[in-house]
């Protein structure tokens, strides 16, 4: 009898032992979750930041691609002033 309940005892502190594992390793995938959450909004940033100083150079260098921007941003504007010129009617 005295077996069974050192086995039971055991147990139980088998259990509580895993339940407070558990609890830890479920804070760490919060935290981990956070981290991963909080780079990747690191990388959009980046790469936003990076396409606006490719935009930024392609304006700066004189080169085909400065051409074709400007064309493409002078194309831009005049469809939104036809939209514009629309919507005042």
């Amino acid at each position: 009898m005295q077996q069974i309940e050192q086995n039971v005892s055991r147990l139980v502190a088998a259990y509580e032992q895993a339940r407070r594992d558990n609890a830890a390793l479920q804070a760490e995938i919060k935290q981990k979750d956070d981290e991963l959450f909080n780079l990747r909004s690191e990388i959009k940033q980046t790469q936003t930041e990076l396409r606006n100083l490719q935009i930024a150079h392609a304006l700066i260098v004189d080169s085909p691609q400065r051409t074709k921007a400007k064309k493409h941003i002078r194309s831009i504007m005049a469809d939104i002033d036809r939209t514009i010129d629309v919507l005042k009617r």
